[in-house]
């Protein structure tokens, strides 16, 4: 299967497996029947017993953590307070929402989300071209004029590579220095440009890439063996009391940065700069990186940014749970 569907496959398993442990327990829970959650299934049932067996202990892994941090799995108000489990739909997550899997007991006004990840810690895939605004969609602030001659040209001569039906894998010479790095170049120097006008570009970077609402993370590491749970607690939403009933460890608060350290070409360790990946240092602990790519056969006028998290703040909740 591919990387999408094995991820929507561990999303289902960790539905289940916290279904089956709060059930356990004496308490109500369901799953929620809609589309996503109906996906997630056919995937996780088309999967090999050996690829299940791996979903499932990865999410049972979890789960005694996860009920020391966060109370409202297990705190009903009453018997007609039922944990509710939905698994997110694709549109939540280009609206700023990463959450994969949300719980919530709507008598009790709680809500909680996992950002699930099988074998990767990316946060968003997000598109480039010559219609599309990242400053305003990102962060909320318009890009220059000179940004869309910059790259306009660009994605005009990729349409025109498109029209006659050209791979990408023919231009591969050619492809780092006339698309990737003029895009990543003008995309650079507007980031810097906005943060310069703009104080609050920093931390709308960061929301857009984590999205507003408070979560966990859990990573899923094959190669590893170990599943990794990570708190964003941005602003001090999560370990609430619930019912009265008090966590037993309160995350801390994760705060936004407010900086613009570096923004510059990844270099690898023999010290060549890379033609298709930048890094961005901000203040607080964070580090992005920021890798270009096609993600067709064919050449068309768009592409993706494969933005993942290098550094998070260094107080983030961090626990990696070995697994057998």
């Amino acid at each position: 299967m591919s990387n999408v569907q094995n991820g929507k496959a561990f999303e289902y398993a960790i539905a289940i497996e916290y279904m089956s442990f709060i059930k356990n327990l004496g308490l109500s829970a369901e799953l929620v029947e809609t589309r996503p959650m109906q996906i997630a299934r056919k995937y996780f049932e088309t999967s090999s017993m050996e690829e299940r067996s791996r979903y499932l202990m990865a999410s049972r892994s979890s789960i005694v953590t996860m009920m020391k941090l966060e109370t409202g799995f297990i705190s009903p108000k009453n018997m007609n307070d039922i944990l509710r489990i939905r698994i997110a739909s694709d549109n939540e997550g280009e609206y700023g929402d990463v959450r994969d899997v949300i719980f919530s007991r709507p008598i009790s006004r709680w809500e909680l989300g996992f950002s699930a990840k099988n074998n990767n810690d990316a946060v968003k895939h997000s598109r480039v071209s010559s219609r599309i605004d990242f400053g305003e969609i990102w962060l909320g602030h318009k890009v220059s004029k000179h940004y869309w001659e910059t790259i306009t040209p660009i994605f005009q001569h990729l349409q025109s590579l498109k029209e006659s039906k050209t791979k990408w894998k023919d231009i591969e010479k050619e492809k780092p220095t006339l698309v990737y790095m003029p895009i990543l170049n003008a995309f650079k120097d507007e980031v810097m440009r906005l943060a310069g006008e703009y104080k609050d570009v920093p931390q709308r970077l960061i929301l857009y890439l984590l999205g507003e609402k408070p979560f966990y993370k859990v990573i899923k590491d094959d190669t590893a063996n170990i599943v990794i749970i990570k708190a964003f607690n941005i602003r001090g939403e999560l370990n609430q009391v619930v019912n009265g009933k008090k966590p037993m460890y309160k995350t801390k608060e994760v705060y936004l940065p407010t900086r613009i350290i570096d923004f510059d070409y990844k270099i690898n360790n023999s010290g060549i700069k890379s033609e298709n990946t930048l890094n961005m240092i901000l203040d607080f602990g964070w580090e992005i990186s920021f890798r270009i790519h096609s993600a067709s056969t064919f050449v068309e006028p768009s592409l993706k940014f494969d933005v993942q998290m290098l550094g998070n703040p260094p107080i983030l909740f961090t626990q990696y749970i070995f697994q057998e």
